[in-house]
Order: C-alpha cells, then structure tokens, then sequence
C-alpha cells in the first residue's frame, strides 16, 4: 500500500480521484469481504477476525476458579511445578507430563479414606503394616495421651512422671505399692541382697556364706511374733547378744537365753522328753522321781556322816552315809 498525500493546494478534483483510488486498491473490495465478517468499520473488523483466527489456530486454558486464558498462535504456555509438590516436563513430541517428585512436602494436609505407602497404611487413625511390625527407628515416640498396648516390649521403659501404676501395683520413685490392698502378692521365688522391714529395724541378708537375721533396734533386740521355725540351718547368734523371752505377758518382765563367753566348741542337748529345765537357781525343784536308784553315793555328798553296824567281833555288817550337819 503506497502512501497517498493530498497537498493543501491541490483541487477538489484532485482530492476524489486519490481518495476513490485508496479505496480501491488500499482497502480493496468491500463486496470480496468474508460473509463470516459482520463488522461494518475496520477496527470491530480486525477484532471480529482475531477472534475467528484465534478460535481455531488456538485454545483456551480455565483453572478451578473458572478463570480462562486465551491461548493463540505463537503464544507460550508454561506449567510451574511448586518446589518438591509437582514435578512438570515437556518432552518431544508435543508432550506435557505433570508428576509428583520422590520427597512430596504438603504444607497444609492430605485427605483421604486411606494412605498407603509401601506395606503401611494409615486409615482412620489406625496405621497398619502388612508385615506385622513397624519400626521408628532410633527415634523417640512422645505422646500426652494414654498408650494402650497388648504388650509393650523394650530394654527399657522410662517414665517422666513422679508416680507410674501398672494395673494395680504403682511405682514412685523407689517405692513399689499397692492401689487397692496393703500387700502385693510374687507367684514367683524373689532374690534380693538384703531384705529390711518397713522402718528398717530388721534386715535379712547373707553374710560369710550363710542366712544371717540382723536387728537394727537400739540394743540390738528383736522380737519374733507366734511361733519361729528354722529348718536345716543353725540359728547363729552375734557376740553380746542373746535370745529374749517375753512369756505369757506383755510386760517389762522378760527371761533372756544367753551363752556365757565359750572356750571351746560346746553342745548342750535338750533330752527327748516334756519337762522343765532345772538350774543352779532351782529350789525344791528335785523329786524322788527324777532321781534314779541307786544314783547318789558318798561321792556325792558334800559334807558326809556315816552310821556302821558292827558285829560281835567289832566286823562292819551295813554301813549307812547320810549329809553331814
């Protein structure tokens, strides 16, 4: 199209027969003009015809929130994937591929009716693992709820709390109790180094090889309830120390069996038989039947006097010894 002037002193004349010849061969012949084009001036024209071009030649691209964009010839279209979210290649021929990468970050949630990732499974709050077990490693599981389990096995169990109960038998700190009696019950044999009382005035423990029963008490003294049984084991009792008898009455009268210091290996026998023990203390405790025949001689008096019964010829016949004044 060559470009037409008009100078200021032309004439009318001149005027038409540039204007008439712009329109023919610039603008060309209206009657040629698509029947697809409904426009009657040039700018709404060129419109009318992007549209047609681009409706065909392109394509229209819409998101979830129903916002299009138009996209024509020549134009580039470019997928961003979010860092570690979506992954997007274009590859030959004409291939758009949108994939997720080997380490997804989702910085809000995922949802779904269940989440598989090799053989475990996470569905309504139940994870589960087709191999029976799972693993977290070296790492440390912390939750401030109550952890329900059939069984909990591990090479320790450590608690942060001051009290932790098991059932009905609690622990604080270096005390095992009860929840619901006085007493905790051992189906089983228990072996301990030393056992104490609860005040700790008695204490069971070995020593030198053999069973020893210790009173913590001032003085040494200890009190055994009821009836004491000691089977296939000598009853050992320290120096200084002797074996306290109360009797029928609770009172400060008591009787104490105690060794005098010994200068050798001694043993003393109870006879087999029901009786009381006399001592050097004894009075009038001796009967005729406690006595055997013939079991006093003149030995055995201390102070001896002797009646003899002589014959004719001045011969003893009977001699009698009896206690001397």
């Amino acid at each position: 199209m060559a470009v037409k002037n008009i100078a200021v002193t032309d004439t009318l004349e001149t005027f038409r027969t540039t204007f008439n010849d712009m329109a023919l061969n610039d603008f060309g012949d209206i009657a040629n003009l698509s029947g697809a084009i409904s426009s009657t001036n040039l700018v709404d024209a060129m419109n009318e015809t992007i549209s047609i071009a681009t409706s065909t030649a392109g394509w229209t691209i819409r998101d979830t929130s129903s916002t299009t964009q138009l996209i024509g010839g020549g134009d580039i279209l470019t997928v961003l994937g979010t860092s570690n979210e979506i992954e997007a290649v274009v590859s030959a021929t004409d291939t758009l591929t949108i994939g997720l990468p080997n380490a997804v970050s989702i910085t809000t949630s995922i949802t779904a009716p269940t989440v598989s990732t090799g053989n475990m499974s996470l569905t309504n709050g139940s994870i589960t693992d087709s191999s029976g077990q799972i693993s977290f490693g070296n790492e440390n599981l912390v939750t401030t709820g109550t952890l329900g389990a059939g069984a909990i096995t591990g090479t320790s169990i450590t608690g942060s709390g001051a009290t932790h109960t098991l059932g009905t038998v609690q622990i604080s700190g270096n005390t095992i109790s009860s929840t619901d009696s006085s007493e905790i019950d051992f189906d089983d044999r228990i072996r301990a180094t030393s056992f104490f009382t609860n005040a700790a005035l008695g204490q069971f423990f070995e020593q030198s090889g053999f069973p020893r029963i210790e009173s913590n008490q001032t003085g040494g003294s200890g009190t055994f309830g009821n009836n004491l049984l000691i089977m296939d084991a000598n009853l050992y009792m320290n120096q200084n120390h002797g074996i306290l008898f109360e009797g029928n009455t609770a009172d400060a009268n008591t009787t104490t069996l105690f060794a005098v210091d010994p200068t050798g290996t001694n043993q003393l026998n109870l006879p087999n038989e029901t009786g009381t023990i006399i001592s050097t203390g004894s009075t009038d405790a001796i009967t005729e039947s406690m006595m055997a025949n013939d079991s006093v001689s003149s030995v055995e008096m201390k102070s001896l006097s002797t009646l003899q019964i002589l014959n004719s010829s001045g011969t003893p016949l009977k001699t009698i010894h009896g206690a001397g004044v």
